[in-house]
Formats: C-alpha cells, structure tokens, sequence
C-alpha cells in the first residue's frame, strides 16, 4: 500500500499537469480522464449518473433558494441537506440535526463568511470546528453555496491530487493525509487536530481551488466540454467539476 500522500502508481505516464506562465496546463490523457469521469459520475454508489447528477442539481438550486435569505434556520438546513447527500456518519449527522439555538448562528455567520472571498478562509474553519463537522463536510457545504468558485475535498479528491505528477512540483497539491488505522491500511484526509486544520484549510485556498480553477478554465479555452446525464446537454466546467471527476475516478480506480 503506497504511503497516504503519494499513489502515483494509479496514474500512467500520460497522466499528469505542468506548468506555464499562463497557468495550468493538464495533459490530453488528463483531459480524456477528467471528461470521462465527470460524465460518468455517479455517486452514491451505483444510484446511477442521471438520478446522482439530476440530485446535485437539485441540491443547487435549495441551496440557492435558502442562500436568497440566509437565516441561523436557513443556514442549519443548508448543512443538513449537504451533509445528508455527502454520507456524513449517523453519529455526526445527528448532532447537526440537533444543533442548538447557538450553533445554528454560527453556522449562518460562517457561511456568510464563505460568501465573501476576503473572508471565506476564516469561514471554512469556523464551519469546520462546529459539532459533527469537518474540513472535508464544510469543503461540501462551500462547493454547494459557491458553485462557481467552489469546490469540496475529501479522501478520494485529495489523494488524487496529491498523487497527480506536476511537472514543477513533484506533485499538484500537498494536503496532510493519514493513516485511517494503521499503516497500510486506508487513508483518510487529516482535519482532526487544529495545526492539521489550519495547514490543510491554507492548501485548501492556496493550492487546491487555484488549480481546479486553472484546469476548468483550460478545459473551458479547449472547448472540451462534458455531457451532464441529467441535463442530457453538453456543459461548461467548474471547479466542482473537476473535483467531481477526480473524485469519482479516484474511488473507481485509486488506492485507498
């Protein structure tokens, strides 16, 4: 089992970004991958890719609709929808159900904060701090209330990217990952310990969303659109796409 930042292995040679003073660069097969994946996506599970994709957009547009009045009940049932659809675990799922009077603001304030880009850093780790959330749950909520800039991270999508050869790094991102038990075992991405947070939280804005963003801006010059099942029409990228498609092919073909 290759160690919890570095599968390579996954990739073949063809596989990879470099860099330009223009930006990102992601190479054909990269382009080949991503297109396939995201039009191929379907999560949970075996839900299949029309009524997984139609989901997403649905949970779009709630979001949007509660977003128009954001209020400490609006906000609350934001993170309840997202982290029903994300597969929170029960246990933390539960709590934000039962989020007190307190917590719901904090959770409205926090996602005020994601809104804003001057402040969105200190939103994401506020939100991720509150009871029965994460970095990995609140990345969630921030793809879902900024789905033109926004994007999530987890398991899958960080490990991808931390195995993607770079041609001037030795990889595309660095976020700190772990152990999920023992070495050898799965690994999971490390948002438990505050330093943790706070390095993975930094990567998060100053690594990871940049390039998403500088892939689907590449991806957008190229006209390499993608079809949405559930719209049944060729689409633009975001960077929530690209997460979509790394995400969905990391957990169909990569370590765990």
């Amino acid at each position: 089992m290759p160690k919890p930042n570095d599968a390579r292995e996954c990739f073949h040679a063809g596989i990879a970004v470099s860099g330009t003073p223009s930006g990102i660069i992601p190479s054909p097969d990269l382009v080949d991958l991503l297109v396939r994946s995201r039009e191929d996506y379907d999560w949970p599970a075996n839900t299949g890719s029309t009524a997984s994709q139609a989901r997403i957009i649905a949970l779009m547009a709630s979001v949007s609709e509660r977003l128009n009045d954001l209020t400490p009940a609006s906000a609350h049932q934001i993170v309840i929808d997202v982290s029903k659809w994300a597969g929170n675990n029960k246990i933390s799922h539960r709590r934000l159900e039962a989020a007190t009077q307190t917590e719901t603001l904090a959770m409205r304030t926090a996602i005020h904060d994601l809104l804003n880009s001057a402040t969105e850093v200190h939103g994401l780790e506020s939100l991720s701090r509150l009871p029965g959330l994460s970095l990995v749950i609140s990345s969630k909520i921030y793809r879902f209330c900024c789905p033109i800039v926004g994007a999530a991270v987890d398991r899958h999508a960080s490990y991808f990217f931390n195995s993607l050869p770079h041609s001037e790094k030795i990889f595309a991102t660095n976020f700190r990952r772990q152990w999920a038990k023992k070495p050898g075992g799965t690994t999971r991405l490390s948002t438990y310990t505050a330093p943790s947070l706070s390095y993975n939280t930094k990567e998060f804005f100053q690594a990871y969303i940049p390039l998403l963003k500088n892939i689907s801006d590449h991806l957008n010059a190229y006209g390499h659109t993608y079809r949405c099942a559930s719209l049944e029409s060729h689409q633009k990228w975001t960077p929530a796409d690209v997460e979509m498609a790394s995400y969905y092919w990391w957990a169909q073909n990569g370590a765990r």
